[in-house]
């Protein structure tokens, strides 16, 4: 690949992480509304949700590495040759990495809502205690979840509309 491209892709992500974690600070504000019946400041919320980003992140790569998924294929029959044991290979990663992402998602939620505990303040100061916090994150979750959902409809529509498009 051209380093013209590699750059392009990699301004690309960066811009993309930047909207997603605006448009996550305001799904946030809107959780912690629906739940707590305050609405905390656009910047602290910002900052929980870069905070628990971060959190996140570390999590999964430990857990990436505590499940051992990617590492040891080459050596499990896929370097062989033999069809069977590279599928054998190929279907015991999928399970780890489900194993991992099932693990990650139940983390990451308690993740949330140990941030959103931490940094976001009722307006007299005090903490909204972590079972408030609990459904704040899964509230915020099931948010991003129907919002996937929705950008997943739309995508697939223009891709069968490009691709009756492409047909005709």
């Amino acid at each position: 690949m051209e380093m013209a491209a590699m750059g392009g892709a990699l301004v690309i992500m960066l811009i993309a992480v930047i909207v997603g974690l605006l448009i996550a600070g305001l799904v946030l504000k809107l959780s912690v509304r629906l739940v707590a019946g305050f609405s905390p400041g656009y910047g602290r919320a910002l900052l929980t949700v870069l905070a628990a980003a971060v959190l996140g992140f570390i999590v999964n790569l430990v857990l990436t590495m505590v499940f051992g998924v990617g590492g040891g294929m080459m050596g499990s029959g896929m370097a062989s040759g033999d069809p069977d044991a590279a599928a054998a290979a190929l279907a015991g990663a999928g399970m780890a990495m489900m194993g991992v992402m099932a693990v990650s998602a139940i983390v990451n939620l308690f993740i949330i809502a140990a941030c959103v505990n931490w940094i976001i303040k009722r307006p007299g100061g005090i903490a909204i205690g972590f079972g408030r916090s609990i459904l704040v994150a899964l509230v915020y979750l099931v948010i991003f979840i129907i919002i996937g959902m929705i950008f997943g409809v739309v995508l697939s529509m223009l891709g069968l509309g490009a691709g009756m498009m492409a047909g005709m």
